[in-house]
């Protein structure tokens, strides 16, 4: 059964069309890829998804209901979370206060009682737990008291999946999470997104141009190039399908 289900979105800039009527669902528990060339349209659907943009036409469907009539500091309470392309970490916080931020929308402090911790250290004893709970399970909790800036850009890759992950998300979108890793690392986030998602019971969409990563762990793959869906399927059949190779894989699809 889809979770999320795309429907005829168009997304027009001015004169440039960055998405033509672009429909595909995600069944719950996918794991979807969402590749093509640079240009293509890729971010800009994460975009739309993530409640950034508004598209010109179409529809969002989340779990039965219209994702287009929310806005976006409310999608997060409906458990759809998404990573960042350029990593988006506060370097002079901890690495658990910045996994702790991944949730705040759920708690009850606002500008006037969080200065003073009225009524909320209960709720910020809770939320710390489960931040360290999200770092044991990504084998980051040596890092927990440490600053954000000047550790591995690996590692900061999976604190920002953890702060993801403290959300309890269905829907947790991936925005080129292998970008600058190596391949040892690659691997081994390849690795760890199966597990989530088996563990959480997860549905991911997973924008990325490492091929070899979206061919390993994709049930489905759409394809977009200039806007528009050249193709989608599992792995083998967009590897072999000839629009695809021309427009994005090229000497790869062997």
């Amino acid at each position: 059964m889809a979770l999320l289900e795309v429907n005829d979105i168009t997304v027009r800039f001015g004169g440039i069309v960055a998405l033509n009527q672009l429909s595909f669902n995600i069944d719950e528990g996918e794991i979807c890829g969402l590749i093509g060339p640079n240009g293509a349209g890729k971010t800009t659907m994460f975009n739309v998804v993530s409640r950034i943009y508004d598209p010109t036409e179409g529809t969002v469907t989340y779990d039965g209901r219209d994702l287009l009539a929310l806005p976006p500091h409310k999608i997060s309470a409906i458990g759809v979370y998404r990573t960042f392309q350029n990593l988006a970490l506060w370097p002079r916080m901890t690495v658990i206060e910045n996994v702790m931020v991944g949730d705040h929308t759920r708690t009850k402090a606002n500008f006037f009682t969080a200065p003073f911790r009225l009524g909320t250290k209960k709720e910020e004893k809770d939320l710390r737990r489960r931040a360290w709970e999200a770092l044991e399970e990504l084998e980051l909790q040596q890092h927990a008291f440490k600053l954000a800036a000047g550790l591995p850009f690996g590692t900061l890759k999976r604190i920002e999946l953890a702060r993801a992950l403290i959300g309890n998300p269905r829907l947790l979108m991936l925005d080129e999470p292998a970008s600058g890793l190596t391949h040892n690392e690659v691997d081994e986030l390849s690795d760890t997104i199966r597990e989530l998602r088996d563990r959480h019971r997860l549905t991911v969409l997973l924008v990325e141009h490492h091929m070899k990563m979206v061919m390993g762990i994709s049930e489905n793959i759409v394809v977009l190039n200039f806007g528009q869906k050249i193709a989608e399927g599992d792995p083998t059949a967009v590897r072999n399908n000839p629009a695809v190779v021309e427009a994005y894989l090229g000497g790869h699809a062997a």
